[in-house]
């Protein structure tokens, strides 16, 4: 049942010419040495070309994403925070703010103990905190500013956005922006 991958090694140098990741590079170039070997299962191959994909993807997302990084959105959001047992609570946070201090005021509005791992799903963007070498799992760190983030997923008033808070736990809130005030 498993179907065989087939690629070639001039393919691969056509991924890697899309892009610019020393890691990505390594890792299509030991792909590429490992590909006709005997024994090199289709499973093994199959995830190694999986993540090489996903690797450029995810580069291409960042760049997106670094576009609008520095996107100066002095202004003020009100939000609501839903918890998925229905717990709510509204704060407002500065656009210049970063995820990161919007994260720290979620753990204090609902008393969550620090330090666990967590996300924000804001349009088709994933941003948390840096916790691998290589920022497989997130779209973008939590160092980005909440207006860019919102800004780059093109929301406004009365859309949502997720935070998930403790990945063992699996916290779940919804996030709805009640109001966008300018800052001037």
């Amino acid at each position: 049942m498993n179907k065989e991958i087939r690629i070639t090694k001039e393919e691969l140098d056509e991924l890697k010419k899309q892009t610019k990741d020393e890691f990505t590079h390594l890792f299509i170039e030991d792909f590429k040495k490992k590909l006709n070997l005997k024994g090199y299962k289709e499973s093994y191959k199959k995830m190694a070309l999986n993540r090489i994909l996903n690797l450029i993807e995810k580069e291409k997302i960042r760049k997106k994403l670094k576009e609008n990084k520095s996107f100066n959105y002095n202004c003020l959001f009100n939000l609501e925070i839903i918890k998925r047992s229905g717990k709510k609570r509204s704060i407002s946070i500065g656009g210049n703010s970063t995820l990161k201090e919007l994260n720290n005021k979620i753990q204090k509005e609902f008393d969550l103990e620090p330090m666990h791992l967590y996300e924000f799903e804001i349009g088709n963007f994933k941003f948390g905190p840096e916790c691998d070498e290589w920022n497989e799992i997130f779209d973008g760190l939590d160092n980005f500013k909440v207006g860019a983030a919102i800004n780059s997923a093109s929301l406004s008033k009365n859309d949502n956005f997720k935070f998930l808070y403790d990945f063992g736990s699996n916290i779940k809130f919804n996030i709805k922006i009640l109001d966008i005030k300018d800052g001037k």
